[in-house]
């Protein structure tokens, strides 16, 4: 299975213990392919590192999480354009599935869940990807 882990989700499974670290772990353990592109790594530390948000990560610790999740991942180069949602940076997670030909996207968030389907492939949140 191919698999795109939006950033609200990775974000969870870096910080706590639940479904989004079941799905990470899955990556790690090679059951799924987990599929990231640059524009998502880039929008990962800039959460990780924003002031305004909970986590205040250092840039250093933002790269080193980075790091490793390049470690697991596949980098998809991507080249399609989609302006499909309001939010933009919602519009880089459907070109990065669209583009690492993705079975799945996996969020949380209700914009992108809204769609359910994009070009064949299903968009779930959480426990729905898990029953798979």
């Amino acid at each position: 299975m191919r698999v795109v882990i939006d950033t609200n989700v990775l974000i969870s499974a870096i910080f706590w213990v639940g479904k989004p670290k079941a799905i990470l772990n899955s990556a790690r353990k090679g059951n799924i392919t987990y599929l990231t592109s640059e524009p998502l790594l880039k929008e990962l530390i800039n959460v990780l590192i924003t002031k305004e948000k909970p986590f205040q990560v250092t840039s250093k610790d933002a790269n080193y999480i980075v790091k490793h999740l390049k470690e697991i991942a596949e980098i998809i180069p991507t080249k399609s354009r989609v302006s499909i949602c309001k939010d933009d940076a919602d519009n880089r997670v459907l070109e990065c599935a669209i583009d690492g030909k993705a079975d799945y996207i996996v969020t949380g968030d209700k914009h992108l869940l809204d769609i359910r389907v994009i070009k064949e492939i299903k968009i779930l949140n959480t426990a729905e990807f898990l029953k798979i």
